[in-house]
């Protein structure tokens, strides 16, 4: 299907809700009518607004209702890079609590946040999405020495991580040896509470994990990089990860 026609799709869907919303009751004659659209093309929007998990229901036929049950939504939402991020962060952790009674909930909540947003945009937030790790909580010696990130640093990361931004970073190790790096930031990474960023890092030509909180300051290029798949740095990654 093209792109034009996913969009005039998508925004036949917007507009199905949103008169559902508007009103507690339409007949599908009506609404046909009222979007200027065939019965056919109508059922088949109604079956996929239901399969992305928008609570529809519908009687058959021309004459049939079709109501929003509840009629809950948050329309005009509006969300910047580290609001998307952070919402992406919060269902990642939520998941992997694996609480029964929350993981039904929270997989039907991430697709029907997914289906909200434009076509272009969801395939965006899928590729971000695989690039959020959440490991365990950080051992003891580790949270001893953590103190809350600077915001004017986080602001700038997260910024870097959305529209793949290289950054230079200053940064303090662990043995109080403070560098200047230009990273890639591949992957962001949680041992609650502590954040992480998996990088390329253009000093070690490898890559290494940042702790977000040991970043001393931060200045935002507008060079690109690309995504790393090759298998090296995925293992190395995991190596990384799993040695926090």
């Amino acid at each position: 299907m093209a792109k034009g026609s996913l969009r005039e799709k998508k925004e036949r869907q917007e507009q199905i809700v949103d008169c559902l919303r508007s009103e507690a009751y339409w007949t599908s004659q009506k609404l046909c009518n009222h979007l200027n659209t065939s019965y056919r093309t109508l059922m088949r929007d109604l079956a996929e607004l239901k399969e992305a998990g928008v609570p529809i229901e519908s009687e058959r036929g021309r004459g049939g209702g079709i109501s929003l049950v509840g009629r809950w939504g948050i329309r005009n939402l509006h969300l910047n890079n580290s609001e998307v991020i952070s919402l992406l962060v919060s269902l990642a952790i939520t998941e992997s609590i694996k609480s029964p009674i929350l993981v039904d909930n929270v997989r039907s909540i991430k697709n029907r946040i997914s289906s909200a947003f434009p076509i272009e945009q969801q395939q965006v937030i899928s590729k971000i999405r695989k690039r959020i790790l959440v490991g365990n909580i950080a051992s003891e010696n580790v949270i001893r020495s953590y103190s809350p990130p600077r915001q004017s640093v986080l602001s700038d990361l997260t910024d870097s991580f959305f529209n793949l931004n290289k950054i230079e970073i200053r940064y303090l190790s662990s043995k109080n040896e403070i560098t200047d790096r230009l990273i890639e930031p591949q992957m962001l990474a949680l041992e609650f509470p502590v954040w992480y960023f998996l990088c390329w890092d253009e000093l070690r030509q490898d890559a290494r994990l940042f702790r977000i909180d040991r970043i001393l300051s931060t200045k935002k290029t507008n060079m690109t990089f690309k995504i790393r798949r090759s298998d090296a740095f995925m293992e190395g990654a995991h190596e990384l990860f799993n040695n926090i």
